[in-house]
């Protein structure tokens, strides 16, 4: 019985030693940053303001792409209102999954567990708009509209500046590193120049 599993575990010795090494990373985001949300208030009909504290954590497909998709989990924290978190779904240039110049655009669904659910809506959708520039610096431009589960719709603005320290750290290529060499960015090395 023995017998005949020896050439099949021969034959997959030979493939496993034959293949050629895989570079599978994914790019990375891990953002944290400060900024100023309003929140419409429909029971008074008028804006609510308030500081925000935003964070997000995502992964997505080769950094090495021309162009990324991916999802991210997002929060914001709007200090005298409360805590957002919801996924979304990200597209993002090469450069920004690289850490240089780019720009990402973010669209999903939040969970809105604070305020009463006719004054503020409860699962609004948000779409982001992070414009990227190299040392991990971005700016964060979000908007909260409509109501997933239909029934109050939230209106609000958030814009934050953050510091993503993956972008920072071992997902950065590009200029930054006339200064501060990273020696094995996530991905691999880009060498060609990105058609647009």
């Amino acid at each position: 019985m023995r017998s005949h599993w020896l050439p099949i575990l021969a034959t997959v010795a030979a493939a496993a030693a034959a293949a050629p090494d895989a570079r599978a990373d994914v790019t990375s985001w891990m953002a944290v940053g400060g900024g100023y949300a309003l929140q419409r208030d429909h029971a008074s009909a008028t804006s609510d303001s308030a500081p925000a504290l935003t964070y997000s954590l995502g992964v997505g497909s080769s950094p090495l792409a021309s162009f990324v998709v991916g999802g991210v989990f997002r929060g914001q924290t709007l200090f005298g209102l409360g805590t957002d978190i919801g996924g979304a779904a990200r597209v993002a240039t090469g450069g920004f999954a690289r850490g240089e110049w780019g720009v990402a655009l973010d669209a999903g669904a939040l969970w809105r567990s604070w305020g009463d659910p006719g004054t503020f809506g409860r699962w609004p959708w948000q779409a982001v708009l992070t414009g990227g520039c190299p040392w991990g610096l971005q700016v964060a431009l979000a908007t909260q509209l409509f109501s997933v589960s239909g029934g109050t719709p939230a209106q609000g603005f958030t814009a934050s500046l953050e510091l993503d320290l993956l972008r920072l750290t071992v997902m950065r290529q590009g200029p930054s590193e006339r200064w501060w060499p990273n020696p094995a960015p996530a991905g691999g090395r880009q060498t060609a120049s990105i058609a647009w």
